[in-house]
């Protein structure tokens, strides 16, 4: 089972990263060599979280702003370097999509992989330098629950 696991992760990881599009100016993603998610001692940990990547790549891919938005928990807590908001709908996720995910994010998003998911004690699990911030809920399914919009271009 911990052998499927992983080679699941892997095939999600590769093939949702040929998904990756460039959108100007490359993108650091630093943290990603403290990623701690395929040491999860459950593998089938790793299996969803890797499947949640996977969705959530796929959609940002495809532009798919309403199966992005059926990934979230609302309300969602969301900050830019010069705002903190709430997201309370998936309506209003979609009307704010470029706000809450812009371009530069999106890109992080597609660049990362499975490896790079750490998980953070009982606070969940974070993409990149914690730009994003997901975990499973009490209905059994996995969804971001804090976007943090603020990403560094490399210089």
């Amino acid at each position: 089972m911990k052998d499927l696991a992983l080679v699941i992760v892997i095939l999600v990881a590769a093939s949702t990263s040929a998904l990756a599009q460039s959108g100007g100016g490359e993108i650091r993603i630093s943290g990603c060599k403290s990623g701690n998610l395929l040491q999860e001692r459950d593998p089938s940990v790793v299996e969803e979280m890797g499947c949640f990547i996977g969705e959530l790549k796929t959609a940002i891919a495809k532009g798919d702003k309403r199966r992005v938005a059926r990934l979230v928990h609302y309300p969602l807590s969301f900050a830019t370097a010069d705002a903190e908001l709430t997201i309370h709908s998936e309506q209003e996720f979609v009307k704010k999509y470029n706000r809450v995910l812009p371009p530069q994010l999106r890109d992080l998003l597609l660049r990362q992989e499975t490896r790079c998911i750490s998980r953070v004690g009982a606070k969940g699990f974070t993409i990149g330098t914690g730009e994003i911030w997901f975990d499973r809920f009490q209905d059994g399914k996995v969804k971001i629950f804090t976007v943090t919009a603020v990403v560094f271009p490399d210089e």
